[in-house]
């Protein structure tokens, strides 16, 4: 996982990332895609077909970063998902996510920290 990825994702992601990792990691967003974004990253197509890489969270690096773990039903025969904070598609489609880390985005955040 690239700091970069984590802070170029948005969101609640970018804001897990800022609190772990604090403000000095921020000039890794201008120094450019990392080594991994080709292989590992994500691919855009523009309008006129132009590719290009960036680099990007898999699945898995989004699910650390919110704490998922698996809670294992033996009696339901299944596996329950849970997290200690909500996946992004949970946060972009909360009234939250107004595409800025408003006031009440970090009181949101810090009673949720308050709370874990």
């Amino acid at each position: 996982m690239t700091t970069r990825a984590a802070f170029l994702h948005g969101g609640l992601i970018w804001q897990l990332a800022l609190h772990s990792l604090g403000f000095d990691h921020l000039p890794s967003l201008v120094k450019g895609i990392s080594t991994e974004a080709v292989p590992f990253g994500d691919l855009f197509v523009e309008d006129g077909g132009q590719t290009y890489y960036d680099d990007g969270l898999s699945e898995e690096e989004i699910d650390f970063m919110c704490g998922t773990y698996y809670i294992d039903l033996r009696e339901c025969d299944g596996l329950e998902v849970v997290s200690w904070w909500p996946w992004p598609n949970a946060w972009n489609a909360s009234g939250l996510n107004v595409s800025f880390w408003s006031a009440r985005c970090k009181d949101w955040f810090q009673t949720r920290l308050g709370n874990i």
